[in-house]
This record gives structure tokens, C-alpha cells and sequence, in this order.
């Protein structure tokens, strides 16, 4: 039950509904300005001049004011449409003969009541369907501003998830070169105690030097011993 009330007021809502009410506004007003016009017509035209002129006017005039209610933002005055409902409001008057005071006063009150209903309608509608298509595009330009947000984001989120993984990999690698550097400086600290002196810790540049001190150190116990090679590689 809540979804049918809630499409029924989604669709009297709709900016659809307003134009269909609206246009039909319209076409009454299209036969009612016929009416009118042909009734004037007929006194400076023949018959077919009159019923074509009056078709076409009432067409282009209702559809004139239609054109210029819905763009009157565009327009220096927004009073335009006050003017046109009046406007109509009078061709219904007109046409239905309220000016005639001969009439009883209930059939002259029906035929105002009648006019001013008719110029409320249009003025209302008129002001309606700017407002509700006004709205309507900001809906959807904001619409299109989200939509472009959450894409924004989008890409921004999968950059940072990319900014992340390399972060990943790079601490990994830091941490690889942190062993290799560790790595190394214990070859470097093992190759610089093979190049000491067992004797005197004094150190040599290369293997050579290192074998020529030792036969000669001081602090040799077997100095001016030759040595085998095997206690040479034990020391």
C-alpha cells in the first residue's frame, strides 16, 4: 500500500504531470480564444477566412504564451505571466459573455467566477512549471556533479590502493637492502680480520704483505720460523 501511495504522490508530483495539466490548460484555451476570435472575425471576413484566422491566432497566441512562461527567466520582466493569465482570464470572460448585465446576477457571478478561476489556473500552473523545471535541473545537473565526484574518487581511491602497494614493495625492497648492506658489512668485517696480524692486530692491504709481516713480527713467538702452510691458513 506505502508503494502505491508513494508512486501516486511521486506522479501528481512529477514534472510530467504539471505539463500534461498544463497543456491541457492550454488546448481548452485554444478553442475558447477560437471562439472568441471568430465571433470578431465574422464581421470584417468570410466565413472560411474567419474560422482559419481564428484556428491559427488562437493556436499562436496560446502557444506564445505558453513559450514565454516557461523561458520568462530569459526575459527582462518576470511579471509577464501575471499579464497573460489576466489576459486569458478576460478572452474566458469575453467569450462567455460576463459583460452582459442584463443576465440575472448569479449567471454574471458564475461567468467572473468562472474568468478569475481561469487566470488563477494559468498563473499558478505557469509559475509551477518554472519553479518544478528549475528544480529539476538542478537535480540533475547535481546529479552529474555527483556522478562525476564518485568517479573522482574512484580514480582517486585506485591510486591510492597503487600509492600503497608500491609503498609495500619499496619497504620490502628497503628491507632486502637492509639485510644485503648487513650481509656485507659482515664480508667486509671477515675479509678485514683476514688481513690482520694474529700477532700484533696490525692490518695490511693485501694477503702478500700480510704473509710477509707475519715471518718478521715482533709479537710472533716463531719469528724468523718458516712456517707449514697448514698453520698459516689456522691462523
Amino acid at each position: 500500500m506505502n508503494k502505491i501511495v508513494s508512486a501516486t504522490a511521486d506522479l501528481i508530483t512529477s514534472l510530467g504531470m504539471i505539463i500534461f495539466v498544463l497543456l491541457m490548460t492550454v488546448m481548452a484555451m485554444i478553442f475558447v480564444g477560437h471562439g472568441l476570435y471568430h465571433q470578431v472575425f465574422l464581421k470584417c471576413m468570410t466565413p472560411w477566412q474567419a474560422e482559419a484566422a481564428s484556428w491559427v491566432l488562437s493556436f499562436g497566441v496560446e502557444t506564445t504564451v505558453l513559450v514565454i512562461t516557461c523561458n520568462v527567466k530569459h526575459l527582462s520582466s518576470n511579471k509577464l505571466p501575471l499579464f497573460f493569465a489576466i489576459c486569458s482570464g478576460f478572452i474566458v470572460l469575453f467569450f462567455i459573455d460576463a459583460f452582459d448585465f442584463t443576465q440575472s446576477g448569479l449567471d454574471i457571478a458564475i461567468r467572473w467566477f468562472i474568468g478569475l478561476l481561469v487566470s488563477g489556473v494559468n498563473y499558478v500552473y505557469s509559475e509551477l512549471f518554472v519553479k518544478k523545471l528549475s528544480d529539476a535541473k538542478q537535480s540533475a545537473d547535481l546529479r552529474f556533479e555527483i556522478a562525476n565526484l564518485n568517479q573522482q574518487n574512484n580514480s582517486i581511491s585506485q591510486e591510492l590502493i597503487n600509492t600503497k602497494s608500491s609503498l609495500t614493495k619499496a619497504n620490502l625492497d628497503i628491507e632486502r637492502l637492509v639485510e644485503y648492506v648487513a650481509e656485507l658489512e659482515t664480508f667486509k668485517k671477515d675479509q678485514l680480520d683476514k688481513l690482520k696480524c694474529p700477532y700484533c692486530q696490525t692490518a695490511f692491504e693485501t694477503v702478500f704483505k700480510l704473509s710477509s709481516h707475519k715471518g718478521v713480527c715482533e709479537h710472533n713467538p716463531k719469528k724468523g720460523q718458516k712456517q707449514s702452510i697448514f698453520e698459516e691458513h689456522l691462523r
